[in-house]
This record gives C-alpha cells, structure tokens and sequence, in this order.
C-alpha cells in the first residue's frame, strides 16, 4: 500500500467555525486553567450532541405510529415509542443549554479578571449583562440582550433537571409532533410546544448565530503569533505546520515544520507537499522535530 492511501488531512480552515478557530488558536493569548479549557471543549461538544440527539429522534419518530396502531387495536398502548422519542428531545434541550453555560464560562475566563459584576451563573449574566462594569465588551452585552430564545431555554433545563420525562403527540393528519409537560407551566397552562421539531431547529439556529457572534469577536482579540496546528497524518507520522490566526485561513496557510523529518530519504515524504503553499514556507526548526515524532495510526 503506498503512503498516500496511508494518509489524511486535519488541517482544514475552510471547514472550520468561529469556535473552531478559537479552540484551535487561543493558547498565545490566554492562560485558561484546566476547567475553562474543558468548558471551551464542551461549547462545540454539546452543541453537536444536541443536533446528534435531534437527529436521532428524526429517525425515530415514524415509530410514534406504532404507538398508534396499538392503540387502535387493543384500546390502550403504553406508550413507549412516545416516551422514548420524549426522553431524546430532553436531552437535546439540555446539551444545547450546556453548550451555553460552556460559552458564559469561557467569557468569564477572559473577561472575569477585569469586570465587575461578572458573577457566576449564566442566568445571571443573560439577566443583568449592563451590571457588568470594566473590560467585559458592550458588543458581547448586546448578544446577551438580545438572546430572546434564552429564558425559555432556560427554564426547560432547569425544570427538565428535575422533573419526570414529557410526552409528545402525532397528528396523523399532518404528521407535526406536539410536546408537552404536565409538571411545566407556561402561564396558567401546561407547557405545550405545538411542533416540537419546527421548534427546535428555530432554536438551534438562533443559539448557532449566537454562538458564532460570541466566537467571531474572541478570534478578533486573538494574539498575531504561530500556533502549532496538526495537518494531518501519513503512515502513522504527525504532518503539522505553524500557523497565525490573523487574515483569510486556507489550506495554504502558515509555515511548514514536518518538513525536518519527512524530508529525510528514510522516512515517508508528505503527500501533500506538491500542492501546499505551506511548504514554501519552511519554519525553522523547533528542536523536538528532528525526532520525527510518530504516533499510531
């Protein structure tokens, strides 16, 4: 087997978004300890279990007539299809709040140190953002502000913390799923979301654009200095290059350092070399690379 079929990318910028970018780059320019370094993770990472989980339940939902069918031929159905489809909607609404409380800790490693009134509770910081007084920017009070989604989303986890799993509803006309919750009131009323994926994927949009705001302003206060970035891999061996977060990020960017190593007669050369303007641009040597590192495939 030749050692292109043995390699792949990582480095992909055209991929990436604004909190990619900043988890990729961040390191010249703030000193995270390790709680907010796993709340900078955890922003991306629960984002993305909340879609997983939603489309999961996509897939799921033709089960509801199963619930259906048995009912309309025994007079009763427990229901379980129902439940199951409940349950993973839950869970989605409280990995995508995760995903926000994640952000509002990342905010507070950056701006905590030099605002007062940065107190530590997201609902907090969403309720009063112009309590904030000293480093912490009016354009990020403004997201805050106008996070309308946010209060709801909220409560839902707080109530969904506690509270036994909801129930959802097929309208075999149109096909919408109702969700409701008996133990949640919205007004005088029982908590109702009449179509519960509509609703969802609304919400997902407006946490995404809210997420992408905060991020783009971070990776604007970011450091113009080269960070160590992963390539990718060929036969087992790190392809890395150094790169600035400054400017229009492309597959060309920054400055080649595998090139100690992969150069060598002996070892694997990049495949990728021939059309990477990285590699124009040799980096010195960084001491550690002359042992061309390996790791296992």
């Amino acid at each position: 087997m030749s050692s292109i079929a043995r390699a792949w990318i990582m480095f992909a910028p055209d991929r990436w978004g604004q909190i990619d970018k900043f988890h990729k780059f961040w390191s010249p320019t703030y000193e995270f300890a390790s709680r907010d370094q796993r709340a900078l993770t955890g922003v991306r990472a629960h984002f993305d279990k909340a879609i997983r989980l939603v489309r999961l339940a996509e897939r799921l939902r033709p089960n509801l007539r199963r619930d259906i069918d048995q009912l309309n031929k025994n007079g009763f159905t427990p229901a379980e299809h129902a439940r199951e489809l409940a349950t993973i909607i839950e869970a989605a609404i409280l990995e995508l709040y995760s995903s926000i409380d994640c952000t509002v800790k990342v905010l507070r490693a950056v701006y905590g140190p030099g605002t007062k009134g940065f107190q530590d509770s997201t609902r907090k910081t969403f309720q009063k953002p112009h309590r904030m007084q000293g480093t912490f920017p009016d354009e990020l009070k403004a997201q805050l502000v106008g996070a309308t989604w946010y209060g709801r989303l909220q409560r839902l986890r707080d109530d969904l913390t506690h509270l036994d799993t909801g129930h959802v509803h097929l309208d075999e006309g149109s096909d919408v799923v109702r969700y409701s919750h008996y133990g949640m009131k919205e007004g005088a009323a029982p908590l109702t979301i009449p179509n519960v994926f509509a609703w969802f994927f609304e919400l997902f949009e407006q946490v995404n654009s809210f997420l992408g705001a905060i991020f783009h302003h971070l990776n604007a206060t970011l450091k113009d200095e080269p960070v160590f970035q992963m390539c990718g891999m060929v036969d087992g061996r790190v392809l890395h290059r150094y790169v600035s977060p400054v400017g229009n990020l492309t597959f060309d960017s920054g400055s080649c350092g595998a090139w100690i190593w992969f150069e060598r007669p002996e070892n694997p050369s990049c495949p990728f070399k021939d059309q990477c303007g990285a590699y124009s641009r040799k980096a010195p040597p960084q001491g550690w690379e002359t042992d061309a590192t390996a790791l296992d495939s």
